[in-house]
């Protein structure tokens, strides 16, 4: 009986229906997405204390998909959170210095494979460009005459890796899972927008979420 259960199960999942993939068709997405970033600079102002961001947030990610082939698909991803830095080391160890708003924006190429039924698993590979909107002075920076964090935008490679689990021909269940890198210059500048200091600020931004999708 059990053998039968088993076998019914792996059926109903994988043999019910071909793939609903089609060449040229368009999808959408919306996630509930953990971001982690796990960011640090080198030493500012000669006070031996790096800057370091190193925690998860919950935030929303959107993503537009489109198939190239039944099993080929361009992707475009976009979320925003913001993230704290401390100080690690020196003078100002254990202390909040700033906030930043990152954003990554992925561009990849994805993979599908091409199971009969309802899942369909995908990874892929791309390219990350993380922007910075938003950021907030600390007192700790205030106190060197630093009035805004300015970073530029960074690139970097991402690997995905996820499944669709079809709900109905027109609406999935994305689970998806983002391995970034980055690298990009820091500036620390006054309120005359000269740079006091400029820092390298090296990443490894980590990118999972739940959510629903569409297609047409």
């Amino acid at each position: 009986m059990r053998k039968f259960v088993f076998l019914a199960t792996l059926l109903a999942i994988f043999g019910a229906v071909p793939s609903n993939a089609q060449q040229g068709e368009w999808r959408f997405a919306t996630r509930v997405t953990s971001l982690s970033f796990d960011a640090v600079t080198d030493p500012i102002f000669d006070t031996g204390t790096q800057m370091k961001s190193s925690s998860a947030t919950p935030t929303l990610a959107l993503e537009w998909q489109y198939m190239m082939s039944e099993a080929l698909a361009i992707c475009a991803s976009l979320t925003t959170a913001p993230f704290d830095f401390k100080g690690v080391g020196g003078e100002h160890n254990g202390e909040v210095l700033g906030e930043i708003w990152f954003t990554p924006i992925t561009l990849t190429l994805r993979y599908e494979f091409q199971f009969r039924g309802s899942i369909q698993p995908y990874i892929g590979g791309g390219i990350n460009t993380t922007l910075y909107l938003l950021d907030e002075i600390e007192p700790v920076l205030e106190d060197y005459g630093v009035t805004k964090l300015n970073a530029k935008p960074g690139a970097g490679w991402v690997l995905e890796a996820g499944l669709n689990y079809d709900l109905n021909r027109t609406t999935f269940i994305n689970l998806d899972l983002k391995l970034m890198d980055f690298s990009t210059d820091l500036d620390l500048e006054d309120e005359n927008g000269e740079i006091l200091d400029r820092v390298t600020l090296d990443g490894s931004p980590v990118e999972i979420g739940l959510g629903i999708g569409w297609r047409w």
